[in-house]
């Protein structure tokens, strides 16, 4: 339970300032997202289309970076149909990505099912009784890795919110 409420508390507080969904129409062009396209043959495979913002903050006072970080680990593929709305780094919690999806939780986890297990993760036993339509959270291991999901579906636009965590098992 200790290890879950710094989660929970990362997810709310990622999603409710991470979004930018309160800016003006006039600063469209200052959007400070990445859009993510995945090759279905090969999920790592990122395009990134906001180079000229990498590595900015996003002018919150979480630190909050902008994309997906450039050390993303490519044994993690990127949701497919996703917007990446940034990340950020704790040294104790490990880096946070957070993801707006297309599509409902169990789509996703049936993903990551897939390409987790090709790239040598191991999903945590009973770590999937934490998931149900509205979301939950999931996690993997790998050598001495772990990556953990949330996941938070929102029926009117038929998106999930996906926040993953990695940090490196102490």
């Amino acid at each position: 339970m200790k290890k879950l409420l710094p989660l929970i508390l990362s997810l709310f507080i990622l999603i409710s300032f991470g979004c930018g969904k309160n800016q003006p129409a006039g600063d469209q062009d200052q959007k400070k997202t990445e859009e993510i396209k995945t090759d279905n043959k090969t999920p790592d495979k990122v395009t990134d289309n906001t180079k000229k913002d990498e590595g900015k903050q996003d002018g919150n006072d979480l630190g909050m970076k902008s994309g997906l970080p450039e050390d993303f680990p490519k044994d993690i593929p990127v949701p497919q149909n996703s917007t990446c709305h940034g990340s950020i780094y704790n040294q104790s919690e490990g880096t946070t990505v957070t993801f707006v999806v297309k599509g409902k939780p169990a789509d996703i986890v049936n993903f990551y099912k897939a390409e987790m297990t090709k790239s040598g993760f191991i999903q945590e036993q009973g770590s999937e009784d934490l998931m149900n339509d509205k979301g939950g959270m999931i996690k993997w291991n790998k050598d001495k890795r772990a990556v953990e999901m949330m996941m938070s579906y929102k029926p009117e636009t038929n998106e999930t919110d996906l926040v993953l965590s990695y940090k490196d098992k102490k």
